[in-house]
């Protein structure tokens, strides 16, 4: 301190200016350093919202792509059910177009059979002695019992045996075949001399099997069945019906042996 300076004298004004000075820097640079941070911030918040809508868009998206491949899911999964459910069909029908092939080429060797059994009988047909009919599956040769037996009568007839040996020879030539001998009358029911129909048809299919025998068919080839009334070809209710119903078939079993191909 200088002594030439009075320490009682007024102290100078000058520092309070300068503390406030400094204090309104201070504050404008507090005012300014807000006012920045103030717009950072909400530059931020502004680019911070944009972004969120950016991300809620995306999720919007992303949803719907999720949804749109779920459903797609569920249709390949539906497709995928349908293409099972189809190719079980396929293996069906293709299971059941073999069958049909394997029935066509029967009825097919059946057909041929029928033709075959009508040229060899054609002499006897055109005659009017027999009949050839194709029926559940098999060819049938019908012999009217009127041409073979006297009515009410299981013996056969000069004429019906005659017919049975013409009808044999034929046969013969068929190959290793088994026949059924099939009696059948009509409702009427039988003479005294048989019990039923049952015992009339039987006794007259058993006739007409002894008669083949005799006449150079294997018996091994041969079996006896009567049907009485209950298998009929016509209405009972008329003449004409029960006469086609008195007959004899002689009905062709498969081969014994397999066919050559």
């Amino acid at each position: 301190m200088s002594y030439d300076q009075d320490p009682y004298a007024p102290r100078s004004r000058t520092w309070p200016k300068v503390l406030l000075g400094a204090g309104v820097v201070l504050l404008l640079g507090v005012t300014w350093f807000s006012w920045k941070l103030w717009k950072v911030t909400d530059g931020d918040l502004t680019a911070a919202r944009a972004k969120l809508t950016e991300v809620e868009a995306t999720s919007s998206s992303t949803k719907k792509k999720l949804a749109a491949a779920e459903a797609d899911r569920d249709k390949l999964m539906q497709t995928n059910s349908e293409l099972g459910d189809a190719k079980t069909r396929l293996v069906a029908a293709e299971s059941r177009l073999g069958e049909l092939e394997a029935e066509h080429a029967e009825y097919g060797s059946r057909l041929a059979e029928f033709k075959e059994m009508s040229e060899k009988f054609k002499t006897l047909i055109d005659a009017g002695t027999l009949q050839i009919t194709f029926r559940r599956g098999r060819a049938i040769v019908t012999l009217p019992a009127g041409v073979l037996f006297d009515s009410g009568s299981a013996d056969l007839s000069a004429e019906g045996a005659k017919t049975v040996a013409e009808v044999t020879k034929i046969l013969r030539g068929v190959g290793k075949r088994r026949f059924i001998v099939a009696g059948h009358t009509d409702n009427v029911p039988a003479v005294k001399e048989y019990k039923s129909n049952w015992s009339l048809s039987t006794a007259r299919a058993v006739t007409v099997l002894e008669a083949m025998v005799h006449s150079g068919l294997s018996p091994a080839n041969l079996s006896a069945t009567g049907y009485a009334e209950f298998d009929p070809v016509a209405s009972n209710g008329r003449p004409a019906g029960r006469q086609r119903n008195r007959r004899i078939e002689l009905v062709l079993e498969p081969y014994l042996t397999p066919p050559p191909k």
